[in-house]
């Protein structure tokens, strides 16, 4: 009985090409699964975009594309009032005079504390200036103050009565005053350091010079939109 033919023949024997070609097969793979992805990478299917038959459709969308916000920003023009108006932002106490889209002044400006004072459970004030679109109806030189009930509980003094000449404060709201409704002015300040912060009881108070180039510019209807 001859052993020697129970011993199995290595596979490498029977087929001395089968690991070369597995190797072979597994590169190729590899080299497909790069390429593919390479095929599918934002930047190449950008190029691939541009390069295809259907650019010349896509050269079509963005062309429309282009027209409709050209159209959308001589829509948005006609929406801005005609003469001058102010722009207020309350978050970043940052204020614009503008003309159509052209800025004329820009700054800082101090706006509503959002502090809650409250004198009896009846009685409470909130100080924060109010947002929306107004108008200017009032226009005053060198106003005078009429100092409401809230400030002197606030100074923890007593109230005087509603007609005592206490109550009248000259240059507390610089040279130039607009009002634009329920008794809240744009004004200028004497407190020019506090400018860019929340700090008013819910006036716009503006430096000297921007108050004045502001004065000047608008007039009553004049519109003053705060957000």
């Amino acid at each position: 009985m001859n052993i020697f033919k129970r011993i199995p023949i290595p596979i490498r024997y029977k087929h001395p090409l089968s690991i070369t070609m597995i190797l072979v097969i597994l590169s190729f793979i590899l080299i497909l699964f790069l390429f593919s992805t390479y095929l599918i990478s934002p930047g190449y299917a950008l190029i691939a975009a541009n390069t295809t038959p259907n650019s010349s459709h896509n050269n079509q969308i963005i062309s429309s594309l282009k027209e409709q916000i050209l159209q959308l920003r001589e829509s948005y023009k006609s929406f801005l009032p005609r003469k001058p108006y102010l722009i207020v932002n309350t978050s970043d106490n940052q204020f614009a005079l503008m003309e159509k889209t052209k800025i004329l002044q820009e700054g800082k400006c101090s706006t509503g504390s959002y502090i809650l004072l409250k004198a009896t459970e009846e009685r409470e004030w909130l100080f924060k200036t109010p947002r929306g679109m107004f108008q200017v109806n009032v226009k005053l030189r060198n106003p005078v103050w009429y100092k409401p009930d809230w400030a002197y509980i606030e100074e923890g003094v007593p109230i005087p009565s509603p007609y005592s000449p206490k109550r009248y404060q000259e240059g507390v709201l610089g040279d130039y005053a607009l009002g634009f409704g329920k008794g809240y002015l744009v004004h200028g300040t004497v407190y020019k350091r506090l400018l860019g912060y929340p700090v008013t009881h819910g006036c716009v108070r503006l430096d000297d010079e921007d108050m004045r180039e502001v004065f000047v510019q608008l007039n009553h209807g004049s519109k003053i939109f705060i957000y």
